[in-house]
């Protein structure tokens, strides 16, 4: 008969969700579904078997687009194609389905469901919240609609350089165990592997302030361009330098971010903020935090993630616009574990791995572009640690296990020779490294190993 909830409201489902970062997401969606189906929702008020309410918030989510909404603004030439990929349509075969849809003068759009985005526009795409195994209708307008509609969808089939299929999946903690120390913790999700022993220091950003009106829109207009300029120059250097370190595939981050700053839609909202009389930087800033929202909002959990590298793009530009620029010092004396509520991809490419041996963020999750380049780097790393990790004492020496995703706080001189006797038997140390090497490589550099650890304990 259900109970009293509120007054003048009865309740005969209540839902808790107990899981760790994004895992509820898809439980969430599914229940909002079942909160716009009145059938569904008088049928599990009334069901007696408490696995007809599972198998309705853990079903897939029906991917066919419905005739009602298909045909009213859908172009004459469409093709419908499944994504191959592991992980739907985001950052990185999404740029690459924008780099083929930029090569036609046709208009592309992309549908998903009754979501329609610009096919030539990468946050319009992300938008969509098309992930694995989504359907979707390609649609193209113009001279060269055929032969766009043959590129796209013989990209999609194909993948489209998904991630995953280039080991940017979330990472195998292998045959490492996590480490068990009596010290006190924070928990949090492994997301690169490897052990570090150091003194926390807290990352800080640097504050931009931007005016909000200027009396030349033609300047400012201007101004916009020249920081789009500068800004796709520095990402190339930093693309060419992951690359040059890290290899094309994790390098490949930085080829969305540029592309964001080509997005049609992006530029042309910032432009008619301009014209309306705001400054460049706040017309970009306005613009840019419109469509991270939008893209955090979504329900897929790895689309979501997205959102940090709008974001990090957005305030690239943003600090070639600022009208003050107040700097925080980034750089350390001695090796450190950095603690920060989030870093962008750009933050973390920066980093020395001499001088940060360990990552640990509040937010953010394991296939993050921020994970995937501290993978990358060979720098232990923890997400998702919650904002207890923010309210840690600078200087607190810890230990960061990215295996088992736990930072112990202040722990014992036992604590501390365990840690050692793990890190010296060079097992966890080799294993974080080792993951980045490129294949040609790799046994080289085992054989070396193996090498210096004979050395090692002959001097021993």
């Amino acid at each position: 008969a259900g109970v009293t909830w509120n007054q003048g409201e009865t309740v005969y489902l209540v839902v808790a969700i107990a899981a760790r970062s994004d895992e509820h997401i898809e439980i969430l969606a599914n229940l909002t579904d079942v909160l716009d189906d009145p059938d569904t929702v008088q049928r599990l008020a009334k069901t007696t078997d408490p696995l007809d309410i599972v198998a309705r918030l853990t079903q897939a989510r029906g991917e066919t687009v419905p005739e009602a909404v298909r045909a009213e603004d859908d172009f004459e030439k469409w093709v419908d194609v499944a994504l191959t990929g592991g992980a739907g349509l985001h950052a990185r075969p999404a740029t690459a389905f924008v780099e083929i849809a930029k090569q036609f003068q046709a208009e592309i759009r992309v549908r998903h469901i009754s979501k329609v985005a610009n096919g030539k526009s990468l946050v319009s795409l992300l938008k969509l919240g098309a992930d694995k195994q989504a359907s979707i209708r390609i649609m193209a307008r113009g001279d060269d609609a055929d032969a766009a509609l043959q590129a796209l969808a013989a990209a999609v089939r194909h993948g489209l350089e998904d991630e995953a299929e280039a080991g940017h999946g979330v990472p195998d903690a292998g045959s490492e165990a996590a480490l068990r120390l009596a010290s006190p913790s924070i928990a949090g999700i492994a997301a690169a592997p490897g052990l570090a022993i150091g003194p926390l220091r807290h990352f800080r950003r640097e504050k931009i302030v931007v005016a909000a009106t200027a009396k030349d829109a033609t300047q400012e207009a201007t101004r916009l361009d020249q920081a789009i300029a500068t800004a796709r120059l520095q990402l190339r250097e930093l693309h060419d330098e992951v690359k040059a370190r890290s290899g094309a595939a994790r390098a490949a981050i930085f080829r969305a971010h540029e592309e964001f700053l080509e997005d049609p839609d992006l530029i042309d909202a910032t432009r008619r903020c301009i014209q309306s009389g705001h400054s460049a930087g706040w017309a970009w800033r306005e613009s840019v935090e419109a469509r991270v929202k939008e893209v955090a909002a979504l329900n897929d959990a790895l689309l979501k993630e997205r959102a940090v590298d709008l974001q990090d793009v957005g305030r690239r530009v943003l600090r070639l616009l600022a009208d003050t620029l107040e700097e925080e010092p980034v750089s350390f004396d001695v090796p450190v574990i950095l603690v920060a509520e989030d870093l962008s991809p750009s933050d973390t490419a920066r980093l020395d791995p001499a001088r940060i041996i360990g990552i640990c963020t509040a937010g953010g999750g394991p296939t993050s572009h921020t994970a995937i380049i501290a993978r990358s780097l060979g720098i232990p790393a923890i997400v998702g640690a919650g904002p207890a990790v923010l309210h840690q004492v600078e200087g607190t020496q810890c230990v960061l296990d990215g295996n088992g995703g736990n930072l112990f706080l202040a722990p014992t001189e036992a604590d501390l020779a365990a840690c050692r006797a793990a890190i010296r038997s060079g097992s966890r140390t080799f294993h974080a490294a080792s993951m980045i090497l490129p294949s040609r490589v790799r046994e080289p550099a085992l054989a070396l190993y193996a090498f210096c650890r004979a050395a090692d304990d002959a001097i021993d």
